[in-house]
C-alpha cells in the first residue's frame, strides 16, 4: 500500500518498486470490479470506511478512486477533463491523468498539463482531501497562451462496473426525487429523451436551491456532490437567453452539476462554467418551455485566465432514500449557512393587512378580493374580477387574517377590517356547496366561477380544502370572542358532508369535479391531503367521528402511495400530479393536525418526512442578478438576497415565496421534536421570504407597501417573472406564517421575530 505517514511524490521522474506497482495494480482491479478492500482488526472484521486514494493507470499517469463504498465506490482514470468550443458550434474534449501526485496524510495533490488550441496550455492542480465520509476537491486551472476558442473544465466519478441511470435513485433539490416517476416526460431528468447508454442530466447551479446532486443505490450506499461556495455571476445577455445559444464570457461564475449514463458507465460530476443539457428550459414561457437542447457556456482561452472552484463528495451508507436525501440536504445547509435577512415582522403584518383591505371590492351586495392585480401599476381596471377560494384566490383565508388583525386593537381601522371580512364571508356562503356551484363568484354580478373555468372547467379539492379550513378557524376564534356565525359552520358542513361519500376505497378523494356538478373531473387521489386539515377541524368542532376517520384514511393513503418514498405530488392545480413543494407543505399541515388530534406519533414521523422534503425547495444561497442589467429591466432587484425563495414545481424554474405560509408549522415541529433545525427553517421562512415585499421606505417599483410580485426566475430569464401580477395568496401566505406563530407560542414568536440564533 502507499505510504500514508509521509509526503511522497510520484511521477515520471520517480521509479516505483515492484511491490508498490503490484499493490496499486490490485487496487485498480479492485476498484474496477467493485471489490471492497479488507480491513483487519485484532478482535473483529468491520466494514472499512470509504478510502480516497490516487491510482496509477499507466507509467506517469494517475487517477483517483474512492473504494470501500459499496455500489457508490467510484474512480476516474483521467480526472482532468477540458471541453473546447469554437464557432459555429465545434466541440472537442481532451482529458488527462495526473502526471504528478503528492501524497498527504489526509489525501493527495495532483497536477496535469493539457495542451489546448493555438499552442495554449492548461495547467490543472487538484487538491484532494478526505475528512471521514466527505471527500473534498479544490481545483485550479491556469491558462497560458490565447486562442479564439472557449473552454470548460470538469471532473466526473465513474461508478464501479456497468451501471444504468435506472439503477439509482436521484435527488436534485426542487427538480428530481427518485427517477422518472412524476416528472413531465420532457423535463430535466424526464423519460422522453432517455436512451440506454446515452443520457445526460447536467443542471445549472442557479436552477438549484442548493448546488447539490445525489445518487442513491440499492445497497443503500450513496454519493452526493455539493458546491459549498457558489458564486452564480452572469451577464444580462446570458441571463435573458431563451434560445439556448452557446456563449463565452469570463463573467460566467456558475457551474453545473449532474450525472450521465454513457458507454456502459454511470458517472456523477461537476463542470465549470455551467453548460446545461441534454434538456434545458427556455425560461420565457411555462408550460411548454422545456427544450431538448444544450445551453453551452464557456470561459475564454485567454493568457493568464484562471478558474478556481471546489466541490465536496459525501459518501453515505445504510439509509433509505428519503433519509439520505434529508441528511445530505442538512449537510448542504451547514455548508452554505443561509443568511437570514431580518425584517420588522409587525410592520410586515400591518402593511399586508392594509393592502388586502384596500383591495376589497364591494359592489351590489357582493364583496371580495380580485384574483389578479398588476403589482407595479395597481390598476384595478385590468384586474381579474373573480373572487375565489383557495389556491390563488384565498379570499376566506384573507377573512381569517382581517378578523385576527381587527381583534388586536380597537379603533376605526379594526371596525373597517371586520366589516369587510364579514361582508366577504357573507358573499361566499351564498354559494351552494352540495354540489358546489363554483370556487367563487364574479365581483360584478355574483355569477359562480372557478379558477380553471377558462382552461378545463373544473373545480378542485385544493380550492375548497384551503379556504374552508380557514373559515372554520375564524368561526372558532370569533365564538371564543362571543361572536356567533352559525352560517359559516353550516356552510362548511354542507361541503364536508357532500365530500365524505366520495371517499374512494383506497382512502383517497377525487382531485376535481366539473363545475356546479358532482361529476368527477379527475379521479386522481394524489391530492387527497387537501381534505385532511378541513376534516380534522370539522371533527374538532363537532365531535363527530366520521370526519376524523375519513381524515385518517386519506392521510394513510397519501403516505403509503408514494410519500413514504419521498414522492410528494399533486399540490399545484395548474401542474397536475407532478412533484411540487405544495404537496409537501399541505401534507405537513395535515399530519400535524392529525398528530394534535390523536397524539399518535406516527403522524409526527410523517410530518417530519413531509417537512424534510418541503424544505429542499428553499434557496440556501444568494443568486446575484446580472452584473450589467438594470433595475428597470429586473423584477427581482439587484442587492435583494434570494435566500429563502423557493422553486414551485418540477418541470420549470419559477420561484415564489409561498412557504412563508409554513413558518408556523416548522416551529411546531421544533416544539414537538426538539430538533433545532426546524427552528432555523421557521426563522428563515419568517424573515428571508420578505426580500421583495414592498415595505415603507423600500417599495421598489411596486404599487406601495404590501405589494409583491407573484413569481420570478433565478435561472434564465434571471430576475424576471412571466408577469408583474399580485394574487391574494401572495399576501395571505406571509400572514399565515406570522399569525400562526403568534397563536402558537408568544415567547417563541418573540424569539423568531427577533431572528435569534437559538430558541
Amino acid at each position: 500500500m502507499l505510504n500514508t505517514n509521509s509526503t511522497t511524490r510520484f511521477g515520471g521522474r520517480a521509479a516505483m518498486t515492484t511491490s508498490r506497482r503490484s499493490a496499486l495494480a490490485f487496487l485498480t482491479v479492485a476498484i474496477a470490479f467493485g471489490i471492497d478492500l479488507p480491513a483487519f482488526s485484532a478482535t473483529k472484521v468491520t466494514k472499512p470506511a470509504p478510502l480516497l486514494q490516487p491510482i496509477q493507470t499507466e507509467p506517469g499517469q494517475w487517477g483517483v478512486a474512492v473504494s470501500n463504498a459499496g455500489l457508490a465506490s467510484a474512480s476516474r482514470l483521467k480526472p482532468v477533463e477540458i471541453e473546447l468550443w469554437s464557432e459555429p458550434n465545434q466541440i472537442t474534449s481532451v482529458s488527462s491523468g495526473y502526471t504528478e501526485v503528492v501524497k498527504k496524510p489526509d489525501g493527495f495533490n495532483g497536477k496535469a498539463m493539457v495542451r489546448g488550441p493555438n499552442s495554449s496550455l492548461f495547467t490543472v492542480e487538484d487538491e484532494w482531501r478526505q475528512d471521514g465520509s466527505v471527500v473534498r476537491l479544490s481545483r485550479s486551472v491556469k491558462v497560458s497562451g490565447s486562442a479564439t476558442e472557449g473552454f470548460m473544465s470538469g471532473f466526473q466519478f465513474d461508478f464501479t462496473g456497468p451501471r444504468a441511470w435506472t439503477d439509482a435513485e436521484w435527488f436534485a433539490p426542487g427538480m428530481i426525487y427518485g427517477g422518472f416517476e412524476h416528472l413531465t416526460k420532457t423535463a430535466i431528468g424526464g423519460q422522453a429523451h432517455y436512451q440506454p447508454g446515452n443520457y445526460t442530466v447536467r443542471i445549472r447551479e442557479d436552477r438549484l436551491p442548493a448546488p447539490l446532486f445525489l445518487a442513491h443505490f440499492s445497497d443503500r450506499s450513496s454519493i452526493a456532490i455539493l458546491n459549498p461556495s457558489p458564486k452564480g455571476g452572469t451577464t444580462a445577455a446570458e441571463g435573458n437567453d431563451v434560445q439556448a445559444v452557446a456563449m463565452m464570457n469570463s463573467a460566467f461564475q456558475f457551474g453545473a452539476i449532474g450525472a450521465q449514463e454513457r458507454g456502459g458507465k454511470l458517472s456523477v460530476g461537476y463542470w465549470f462554467p455551467g453548460s446545461e443539457g441534454q434538456v434545458t428550459y427556455a425560461g420565457n414561457t411555462y408550460p411548454g418551455g422545456q427544450l431538448h437542447a444544450w445551453r453551452r457556456r464557456y470561459h475564454p482561452v485567454q493568457d493568464g485566465w484562471a478558474q478556481q472552484y471546489a466541490v465536496r463528495f459525501r459518501i453515505g451508507s445504510g439509509d433509505s432514500f428519503p433519509d439520505t436525501m434529508a441528511s445530505v440536504w442538512r449537510w448542504a445547509w451547514q455548508a452554505l449557512q443561509p443568511a437570514v435577512e431580518r425584517h420588522d415582522v409587525t410592520t410586515v403584518r400591518r402593511v399586508l393587512i392594509d393592502m388586502l383591505a384596500a383591495n376589497v371590492i364591494e359592489k351590489e351586495g357582493w364583496s371580495g378580493i380580485p384574483l389578479f392585480i398588476n403589482a407595479a401599476t395597481h390598476d384595478l381596471k385590468t384586474a381579474d374580477r373573480r373572487a375565489l377560494m383557495g389556491f390563488c384566490g384565498k379570499n376566506l383565508e384573507a377573512v381569517n387574517y382581517l378578523l385576527q388583525e381587527a381583534a388586536l386593537e380597537p379603533g376605526p381601522r379594526s371596525v373597517d377590517l371586520r366589516r369587510k371580512a364579514e361582508a366577504i364571508a357573507a358573499s361566499f356562503v351564498r354559494l351552494k356547496m352540495s354540489p358546489p356551484q363554483g370556487e367563487g363568484f364574479n365581483l360584478d354580478d355574483g355569477t359562480p366561477v372557478s379558477v380553471r373555468e377558462r382552461k378545463d372547467g373544473m373545480m378542485y379539492l385544493r380550492s375548497f380544502g384551503d379556504d374552508l379550513k380557514m373559515l372554520l378557524d375564524a368561526y372558532v376564534r370569533e365564538k371564543a370572542l362571543g361572536r356567533e356565525h352559525p352560517a359559516w359552520l353550516a356552510w362548511c358542513r354542507e361541503f364536508a358532508d357532500w365530500l365524505l361519500p366520495q371517499q374512494q376505497q383506497s382512502g383517497g378523494f377525487p382531485r376535481s369535479w366539473k363545475a356546479a356538478s358532482a361529476e368527477i373531473g379527475s379521479a386522481s387521489a394524489n391530492a387527497s391531503f387537501n381534505a385532511v386539515p378541513l376534516l380534522v377541524r370539522m371533527h374538532r368542532i363537532t365531535g363527530e367521528q366520521p370526519y376524523l376517520t375519513a381524515a385518517v384514511r386519506a392521510a394513510d393513503f397519501c403516505w403509503t402511495n408514494g410519500q413514504s418514498r419521498g414522492r410528494f405530488v399533486g399540490g399545484t392545480i395548474d401542474n397536475p400530479d407532478v412533484l411540487d413543494k405544495e404537496a409537501a407543505t399541505i401534507s405537513l399541515e395535515a399530519y400535524l393536525a392529525l398528530y394534535e388530534a390523536t397524539r399518535d406519533r406516527k403522524w409526527l414521523a410523517c410530518a417530519r418526512g413531509a417537512a424534510n422534503y418541503a424544505e429542499t425547495w428553499i434557496y440556501l444561497w444568494n443568486v446575484p442578478m446580472p452584473v450589467d442589467d438594470t433595475a428597470l429591466n429586473l423584477h427581482w432587484k439587484t442587492g435583494a438576497s434570494t435566500v429563502g425563495v423557493q422553486l414551485i414545481a418540477s418541470g420549470h424554474s419559477l420561484v415564489d415565496q409561498y412557504m412563508s405560509f409554513d413558518a408556523d408549522d416548522f416551529a411546531k415541529l421544533y416544539k414537538y421534536t426538539g430538533d433545532v433545525h426546524y427552528y432555523e427553517v421557521s426563522r428563515l421562512l419568517l424573515h428571508s421570504t420578505k426580500s421583495m415585499l414592498a415595505l415603507p421606505g423600500r417599495t421598489y417599483d411596486l404599487g406601495g407597501p404590501g405589494w409583491q410580485q407573484e413569481h420570478w426566475s433565478l435561472a434564465p430569464r434571471r430576475g424576471r417573472g412571466l408577469h408583474r401580477g399580485w394574487l391574494p395568496w401572495v399576501s395571505t401566505s406571509h400572514l399565515n406564517g406570522i399569525f400562526g406563530l403568534m397563536n402558537l407560542d408568544a415567547d417563541l414568536f418573540g424569539k423568531l421575530s427577533r431572528a435569534e440564533d437559538q430558541p
